[in-house]
């Protein structure tokens, strides 16, 4: 795993994966990751080597339950898509996170 870019800031990750959410209703939570990590400069390495990276922001069980504002349920929430594969899709709320990352910058 390589890292090229520096630290995220406060939320910073949240936003990116609103933004991602809204462009890309009913992504799945290794879409989601894969775009944060490639974001972030991490190299990709497939969803099974890189169990564990980012997954607390989609999941709401015990690892996420000690996450006092816990971003799954929240800010986006699980759904059903037209193909019966899980996915997820933002809440109300999450939509106000939306900043579709200043793609200008």
């Amino acid at each position: 795993m390589r890292r090229t870019r520096v630290k995220a800031g406060y939320g910073e990750n949240i936003t990116f994966l609103a933004d991602y959410l809204f462009l890309h209703p009913g992504a799945t939570s290794s879409e989601c990751r894969k775009a944060l990590c490639e974001f972030r400069g991490i190299d990709w390495e497939g969803a099974t080597r890189m169990r564990g990276q980012y997954t607390t922001y989609f999941t709401t069980g015990w690892i996420g339950s000690t996450w006092r504002n816990n971003p799954c349920g929240r800010y986006w929430t699980r759904m059903t898509r037209p193909d019966g594969r899980p996915g997820f899709m933002l809440t109300i709320e999450g939509v106000g996170k939306v900043g579709l990352y200043e793609e200008a910058t």
